[in-house]
């Protein structure tokens, strides 16, 4: 939540630097076009840590018998709100598809929790144990 001209200073800062490391690799691109990837990848990032945090949540204490609604219900309301909030800071504005990016961030890390949960409950409380 940040006014457009300190995102702006930050996103650039961090597209300085990574453009910087890629160069010791003689990997060379377009500032501008790497700084929109830069952004849309922290946007998807951002929102994959939180995806995570939700599913993990969920599956702790979830709001509704099914896991599914629970995890639609933050699936499409974090992302709308976000961008809805951004309208009432100055040079910021909504976007469809940042909205996009940041549902695929949720849904990508809460395909991980829920990946990392069905292992646990294998290795450690599996049911089906094998007699010898």
């Amino acid at each position: 939540m940040m006014v457009a001209e300190a995102s702006n200073e930050l996103s650039y800062s961090v597209t300085y630097k990574l453009m910087n490391f890629l160069q010791r690799f003689g990997i060379y691109t377009d500032f501008y076009a790497f700084h929109h990837y830069v952004r849309k990848l922290a946007h998807f990032t951002e929102f994959a840590g939180l995806g995570f945090l939700v599913g993990l949540a969920m599956h702790i204490c979830p709001l509704f018998k099914s896991r599914f609604i629970n995890f639609a219900l933050f699936l499409f309301l974090i992302p709308i709100s976000d961008e809805l909030i951004q309208q009432f800071y100055d040079g910021r504005s909504s976007e469809f598809g940042d909205m996009l990016i940041d549902g695929a961030g949720i849904l990508f890390g809460g395909f991980i929790i829920y990946v990392i949960i069905l292992i646990i409950k294998d290795l450690f409380f599996n049911k089906n144990t094998e007699s010898h």
